[in-house]
């Protein structure tokens, strides 16, 4: 008899362990997605601060933060293959933006068929340097889709530009983003949902011959797009100046969803085409 029941309690003992390794496991993705997002944007920013405080000893002090104001617009033309959350297969996306030293300013428009996006913006860099700049930011994204949802997203957060060399820059942003959606067929006295969750971007610029940037970049969200942290938008691309001050570019984003889980999932794909002008 006392042999039954030491078999039933080992039993018993080896079914808990697995219960507590089970959720273990299902919370492992959501302490790891936190930790993994905060070494992502922390330690390439901490590398290129370190190497731009070592640049500064360099013999040649060139500035790339220099006054003047430089304003630009912009048209792109977008094809999206319609797997993911946009529905859409074709878009058209103005944009304006202003520059200067301690200022950055910008509105654009996406339009597709059933749906409309605008985005204003603005960045204050307090702080300038030779050859970096910080400062905070706020952004706001109306997003409506045609007979379904209305969302407004609001985005401060905190800038930091580094140009440690005249061939590379790093630009890094963490945001904290306000989001209110309103479900048209939920009928009741509180429409609108409500949430609030982190939001990360960083960019490599490649500073190349023949007046070529190519740049990469990873953003839990886009100028038209706002997603959670763990759906990021991988973004490579270039653009290319022409004589007077023309430009065009190139560039491809590719999105996922549950990113930084054990479950990612590719989640669709858009191209862009775009040409601008500066004045």
């Amino acid at each position: 008899m006392s042999g039954y029941f030491g078999t039933v309690s080992a039993s018993l003992y080896k079914q808990k362990a697995f219960i507590v390794k089970l959720r273990q496991l299902e919370f492992y993705p959501l302490k790891t997605r936190y930790r993994t997002l905060t070494l992502l944007i922390l330690l390439p920013m901490i590398y290129l601060t370190g190497l731009f405080a070592q640049n500064l000893q360099d013999i040649e002090q060139s500035c790339f933060y220099k006054d003047g104001m430089e304003m630009f617009a912009e048209g792109t033309a977008v094809v999206n293959t319609g797997q993911g959350w946009e529905t859409y297969y074709f878009a058209v996306q103005p944009y304006f933006q202003l520059d200067t030293t301690k200022v950055t300013a910008y509105t654009g428009m996406q339009i597709t068929k059933g749906t409309f996006d605008l985005t204003l913006g603005a960045a204050f860099f307090p702080w300038v340097w030779d050859k970096m700049r910080v400062g905070f930011s706020a952004r706001y994204n109306l997003d409506y889709y045609n007979d379904t949802s209305l969302s407004h997203n609001f985005l401060p957060g905190a800038n930091l530009e580094v140009r440690p060399t005249s061939w590379f820059a790093l630009k890094g942003s963490v945001s904290c983003m306000f989001k209110s959606r309103s479900i048209f067929a939920i009928d009741s006295s509180n429409k609108y949902l409500h949430s609030i969750c982190q939001a990360f971007s960083i960019e490599t610029d490649f500073y190349l011959p023949y007046e070529i940037m190519a740049y990469f970049s990873v953003a839990s969200y886009e100028r038209y797009r706002y997603m959670t942290a763990v759906a990021p938008t991988f973004t490579l691309g270039a653009t290319k100046q022409f004589a007077k001050n023309f430009h065009a570019g190139l560039e491809a984003a590719v999105r996922y969803t549950d990113f930084f889980t054990t479950s990612t999932f590719y989640d669709g794909c858009e191209i862009r085409l775009s040409v601008g002008r500066k004045f």
